[in-house]
């Protein structure tokens, strides 16, 4: 499925959000849609990370569970920037 910050972005379920955002996260990486923009445009286009620092941050792509309340699959989205703060490397994280 092709990115789209919108869709993306979208509220909903939670599982929901998850999937759109697993069918989306092979585009968005080959793409190289977040390559040299600045940490905050990244985040305007994907939203509020679930981690942060200086160097990285990592946005909350797959939550998968099965009968109990712990996930028992987790990917995200992790995205590295250089020095000046610009997106130098995005990669998924299982």
């Amino acid at each position: 499925m092709k990115f789209d910050s919108k869709t993306w972005n979208k509220g909903g379920i939670d599982w929901q959000i998850t999937e759109t955002r697993e069918n989306m996260v092979t585009d968005l990486i080959g793409s190289d849609t977040l390559i040299g923009l600045k940490k905050s445009q990244v985040i305007k286009l994907i939203g509020k990370p679930e981690f942060e620092e200086r160097n990285q941050i990592k946005i909350l792509v797959r939550e998968r569970y099965s009968s109990d309340i712990d996930p028992h699959y987790i990917s995200y989205l992790i995205i590295d920037f250089d020095n000046d703060g610009r997106a130098i490397k995005c990669y998924l994280e299982n």
